[in-house]
């Protein structure tokens, strides 16, 4: 049986989804800040406190870590072991990318 598609799920159900989505979202804004710190530093300006960076960073995990447990529980997706985490990719979300959103399943 194919799995279900973000269409067929109940209102509740995709509202979950858009909340996890919507996390990991403002997780991995909230994390890019911290991604040229490097830069920063070269420079010879302060670097970032490691407790917030860690903090920032364990939010993208756990954000992640959530969408994907929903993904699993209501579409039946399981994560890739090859693909690469949220806080590694800095354009995660790009607006460009929306359009893959409803492709139909192949």
């Amino acid at each position: 049986m194919p799995a279900p598609s973000e269409r067929e799920l109940s209102a509740e159900d995709r509202q979950r989804l858009d909340d996890a989505y919507r996390r990991l979202r403002t997780a991995v804004a909230a994390y890019e800040p911290y991604l040229a710190r490097d830069q920063f530093v070269a420079q010879g300006r302060a670097a970032v406190p490691l407790d917030e960076l860690a903090r920032a960073q364990a939010e993208v995990e756990a954000a992640e870590d959530e969408l994907w447990r929903l993904r699993e529980e209501l579409l039946g997706w399981v994560r890739p072991p090859w693909a690469p985490g949220a806080g590694l990719v800095a354009d995660w979300f790009s607006d460009e990318d929306a359009a893959y959103d409803e492709l139909p399943a192949s």
